[in-house]
């Protein structure tokens, strides 16, 4: 798996063969669609970005204290597997929320945040949506990398920026997203998840480690945690601090594939496209690739830190090391089992 492709190389196969339609606004108007569910677009005031809401309503009555909810990072890719996945909760009902930009869709958005260099007028493409995608969870997902442990350039230029503001995308959740959520369907405040899955699944961990009370349960799935060198582990003290002296009790629900890489380092095949000037340029910066935290251990050590945690009562903390799954295939497998995490049991 080569470098920071990770989780994306399956969704972008899946995309770039589409076919391109009327200029619609859409690049690949979408027929389908899940039952009973909404769709909101809006830019945001707290980041400027513009954002689609994907919302899956269910056909059961709200109880009185409202539907709990699932918030779904990388909506475009995971928001109709978590709303077929929550129907198999039988007579427990709950909202499902995607999050994202319509990055694989929206020509304006394409347009504004694609990094490929125009081809003599051709329009947009699959690659410019897949592009744009990236770029986009990017933006969400991460922050400024440290200089010294930034990428080379030539693969940055792959792999997209490594800036972002993830602590302003959370705020975009708990500001503009949530209360548009309570403005179509009741909710219960108190019963509310958040999932994620590689990028998002960093996201996830920064949101626990930042906003533990912002829900009930995290799910962090093959979360990337080796992202600039594992600098969102230096929250992790003020989190224990908190469960410890029993102001917070969060449950807690990490992933991660047992076929996914545990040593982020290039390998052989990854170098072989590279001259070698660049070799010896990304050398160093895969020597500390190494060094960071690796997928499967990563998650691993991160969930037994927390599992050790003396909280108060409902302070809950389970890994799952997903058999016979890689990287992006996880994802889908994590998914089905963190609905009933987050809903069923106690």
């Amino acid at each position: 798996m080569s470098l920071r492709a990770l989780g994306c190389s399956l969704a972008f196969a899946t995309f770039a063969w589409l076919p391109v339609h009327a200029d619609d606004g859409k690049l690949f108007p979408a027929e389908a669609a899940i039952p009973n569910s909404r769709v909101i677009h809006f830019t945001s005031v707290i980041d400027k970005e513009p954002y689609t809401i994907q919302i899956s309503i269910p056909f059961k009555p709200a109880p009185k204290s409202g539907y709990p909810v699932m918030y779904v990072l990388d909506g475009e890719l995971y928001f109709p597997e978590a709303a077929v996945a929550a129907d198999w909760l039988g007579d427990k009902a709950i909202v499902v929320v995607g999050i994202g930009h319509d990055a694989l869709n929206d020509k304006a958005v394409i347009a504004r945040y694609t990094r490929r260099e125009p081809e003599n007028g051709k329009p947009l493409d699959g690659l410019a949506a897949i592009n744009t995608f990236q770029t986009m969870r990017n933006y969400d997902f991460g922050w400024t990398v440290k200089l010294e442990h930034r990428a080379p350039a030539f693969v940055e230029k792959n792999i997209g920026p490594e800036t972002g503001d993830v602590d302003a995308f959370l705020q975009v959740i708990e500001k503009e997203i949530k209360s548009r959520v309570e403005a179509m369907v009741p909710i219960d405040r108190s019963n509310q998840a958040l999932f994620g899955h590689s990028l998002g699944g960093l996201a996830v961990v920064r949101a626990l480690f930042t906003e533990p009370t912002a829900f009930r349960t995290f799910i962090s799935a093959s979360p990337s945690l080796w992202y600039d060198g594992g600098t969102v582990l230096a929250s992790e003290k003020q989190f224990a601090d908190a469960v410890t002296a029993r102001r917070i009790a969060p449950r807690i629900l990490v992933t991660v594939g047992a076929r996914e890489p545990d040593n982020l380092a290039p390998t052989k095949n990854d170098l072989v496209k590279y001259t070698p000037a660049q070799r010896a340029e990304i050398a160093p910066y895969g020597k500390m690739l190494g060094t960071w935290p690796g997928m499967i251990s990563g998650a691993r050590e991160l969930a037994a830190r927390l599992k050790a945690l003396q909280g108060k009562p409902g302070y809950t903390v389970d890994y799952q090391l997903i058999a016979d799954q890689n990287h992006p295939s996880s994802a889908y497998v994590a998914i089905i089992r963190a609905i009933p995490f987050a809903f069923l049991e106690k």
